[in-house]
C-alpha cells in the first residue's frame, strides 16, 4: 500500500492564494473541496450569502493527487488561520492591493521596495495525507521554513457541496450584465456612505432608469447610483433598447407583469461582504434568476498564469474567479420585482462563459 499523501501541491508564491482567499473570508469557517481541477473554498452566512473561489491547479507549479479517480470528501477548516499562515513572511494589504486601473493584480515599481514584494520568491507547499488528517502548509523563503498543521473538521456523511450551495437557475435568468468591477465598487462605496440597510437592483432595457443601484433605509436618507445609457443595442425592431455605457453585456429578460423591469432587494450588509472582491477584480458578471437569487462573479487577473492555458472554468488561463451568491429579501415592495415584456429576449449562457467571453 502506498504511503503517498492524498494530495500535494506546490506554489512558487503564496500571494495569489492569499489574495483570492481573503476575498471570501467573511466567515472563519470554510469548506474545502480537493478536486482534479484545483482547491475550492466556500464560505457562507446563514445561507443568505455564499462565496466560493477555486485555487486553480494552474496557480501551482506542481499539483498531484495520489488517485485521480478517487473522491476526497470535503472538509472544514479555519480560513482566518490559513490566511495568517500564508502571510507569515509579510504579505500585507499593501502587497495584495496593487492593481491595474482596470482591476487585477499587477506589479508596481513603488511596491518593489516593500518587504512583502521582495518576498515573492519563496514556495508554498500544501499537503493532505489522508482523510481526517491536518492540512499541512509549508512555506519556505530564503532558507527559512515554516510548517503549520491546520486542523480539519469532518462534515456530515451525507454532505453534498452542490446541494448546499445557494441555487442559481441558469435556465431562468432575468438579468445578465458584465461591467468593469471598479464601477460596481465605486457605486457600492458611494451608497455605503449613507449607511443604507437595503440595496435595490433595478434594470430594464426599454425604460429608464436602465440600470440603477439604490440604497434604502439609511439614517441619512435614500440614495441612487444610475448608470447612464449609451446607445441602442441593435436596429432590428429594438430601437428602444438602450445599454448603459458602463456595461459590456446587458441582457434583461423580465417575466410577465412588470413592464419589462427587473427589480430585487438585498440586505446591504451582505452585499458589502464582496467589497474586497470588487476591489481586486477587473470585471464582474451580474446574473439574477426568476427567484431573485443574485450571482456576482468576479474575474481576477493572474499575470503569472499563462494565457494559453485553460482554467477549470473552461475559459482562458491568466484569470481566477470569485463567485458570490445572495438570497433576496422577501416581503414588502416585492410584488412587482419581476416582469416580462414581449420584446424582451434572453439567450442562455453557460457559467463558464459568464465573464470569459
Amino acid at each position: 500500500m502506498s504511503d503517498a499523501p492524498l494530495f500535494t501541491a506546490l506554489a512558487t508564491s503564496s500571494r495569489q492564494l492569499y489574495s483570492l482567499l481573503r476575498c471570501i473570508a467573511f466567515n472563519p469557517q470554510a469548506v474545502v473541496s480537493i478536486t482534479p481541477d484545483g482547491l475550492r473554498f466556500t464560505t457562507e452566512e446563514v445561507h443568505a450569502v455564499q462565496a466560493s473561489t477555486l485555487l486553480d491547479k494552474l496557480l501551482f507549479s506542481s499539483y498531484l493527487l495520489s488517485d485521480q479517480d478517487a473522491t476526497i470528501p470535503p472538509f472544514r477548516i479555519n480560513i482566518i488561520a490559513l490566511l495568517e499562515t500564508l502571510q507569515i513572511f509579510g504579505i500585507s494589504d499593501s502587497a495584495s492591493s496593487h492593481k491595474a486601473p482596470s482591476g487585477g493584480i499587477t506589479s508596481s515599481y513603488a511596491a518593489a521596495f516593500h518587504t512583502p514584494a521582495l518576498g515573492l520568491g519563496g514556495t508554498c507547499k500544501i499537503t493532505y495525507s489522508r482523510f481526517g488528517a491536518p492540512l499541512c502548509i509549508t512555506i519556505e523563503e530564503n532558507g527559512v521554513k515554516t510548517t503549520c498543521d491546520m486542523n480539519t473538521y469532518n462534515l456530515p456523511n451525507m454532505y453534498d457541496a452542490d446541494e448546499n450551495e445557494i441555487p442559481l437557475d441558469r435556465n431562468a435568468l432575468v438579468m445578465k450584465i458584465i461591467m468593469p468591477a471598479f464601477s460596481l465598487h465605486d457605486a457600492i462605496s458611494e451608497l455605503a456612505s449613507t449607511s443604507s440597510e437595503t440595496l435595490v437592483v433595478s434594470a430594464s432595457s426599454i425604460h429608464a432608469p436602465y440600470f440603477a443601484l439604490e440604497g434604502h433605509g439609511g439614517p441619512f436618507g435614500d440614495s441612487t447610483v444610475d448608470f447612464a445609457p449609451a446607445s441602442t443595442m441593435d436596429g432590428l425592431s429594438t430601437a428602444r433598447r438602450v445599454q448603459p455605457a458602463a456595461t459590456e453585456t446587458f441582457s434583461i429578460a423580465a417575466p410577465s407583469g412588470s413592464g419589462g423591469r427587473v427589480k430585487e432587494r438585498y440586505k446591504f450588509d451582505l452585499i458589502k461582504k464582496a467589497g474586497r472582491a470588487m476591489a481586486l477584480a477587473s470585471k464582474v458578471s451580474f446574473r439574477m434568476d426568476r427567484q431573485g437569487v443574485l450571482s456576482l462573479q468576479f474575474m481576477v487577473e493572474q499575470p503569472e498564469v499563462t494565457a494559453n492555458a485553460t482554467t477549470a472554468y473552461g475559459g482562458p488561463g491568466g484569470f481566477s474567479f470569485i463567485d458570490y451568491r445572495f438570497v433576496p429579501l422577501v416581503g414588502e415592495d416585492n410584488d412587482d420585482d419581476h416582469g416580462d415584456d414581449e420584446d424582451e429576449t434572453y439567450q442562455q449562457d453557460e457559467e463558464d462563459e459568464a465573464i470569459a467571453e
